[in-house]
């Protein structure tokens, strides 16, 4: 009870405003490249890390091959929140900042109407009534290649090819979700936290797809010339409070 206790705290601390004698000056400013399915998460971790240190995050979310063909094209982001640690390898690879480092592990669920009753994923899946279902991309979104990799394994993937509707990531496919756009979706768990209510959900096997290792570095720009806040923020991303508000957005942190 108390470990909840504190993991709802620190929610609700997130989700609140900063004081208003929090100031922020230029020099106190992180600008985050923020995979989308962490946007949710990563709300609540900027608002308590401003609270902490009197630091301001500048959150850009999206895909995050998006997000990476951006930092390759000399976008000027300080941290890099990836939902791999695939895409901030290869940009390290080609000298754009430091290690990357896993900061969680993901999970994947699919989202449907809780009043259809499914008893099982591919129990849904083979209900053609389910015309519109959505996934993320599966050549910028890890959550989408995680669905795939599922969907393969199902043996349904080409009864699926003509109902799948295709999100750049996992915002979008929220999105789909939340306004009626798809009948169901593959989405992050963090997803089901915000909309336990109006959803029913199934966690997909995790042995079904590769794990989904949750990278994070720093990018030369917060190297070199914002490397004050940004190292804070970066050790933040391991700290106690982080990682409790990550677990009560469904990530698995060590």
């Amino acid at each position: 009870m108390k470990s909840w206790i504190l993991v709802g705290g620190v929610f609700l601390l997130g989700c609140g405003s900063a004081p208003d004698n929090t100031k922020t000056t230029e020099d106190e400013i992180v600008t985050v490249a923020c995979a989308a399915n962490m946007q949710y998460a990563m709300d609540s971790i900027a608002v308590v890390f401003e609270l902490d240190e009197g630091i301001q995050c500048n959150i850009t979310a999206g895909s995050s091959g998006m997000l990476a063909a951006q930092i390759e094209n000399g976008a000027p982001y300080d941290l890099f929140i990836s939902a791999d640690l695939a895409y901030p390898q290869a940009i390290f690879e080609k000298g754009n900042g430091e290690q990357p480092f896993t900061y969680a592990k993901g999970r994947l669920v699919f989202a449907y109407d809780k009043e259809a009753g499914y008893t099982s994923i591919e129990d849904a899946l083979r209900d053609l009534s389910l015309s519109r279902i959505g996934m993320a991309d599966t050549r910028l979104a890890p959550y989408g290649m995680a669905a795939d990799q599922f969907i393969l394994q199902t043996g349904l993937k080409d009864s699926l090819e003509e109902r799948l509707i295709i999100g750049e990531s996992i915002g979008q496919i929220n999105q789909y979700l939340t306004t009626g756009s798809v009948d169901a979706a593959f989405t992050s768990y963090s997803f089901r936290i915000e909309n336990e209510d109006l959803f029913g959900f199934f966690e997909v096997d995790p042995t079904l797809f590769d794990p989904i290792e949750q990278g994070a570095m720093v990018l030369n720009r917060g190297k070199n010339e914002n490397a004050g806040p940004t190292e804070k923020l970066k050790l933040f991303l391991s700290s106690a409070k982080c990682k409790a508000i990550l677990v009560y957005f469904g990530y698995l942190v060590d």
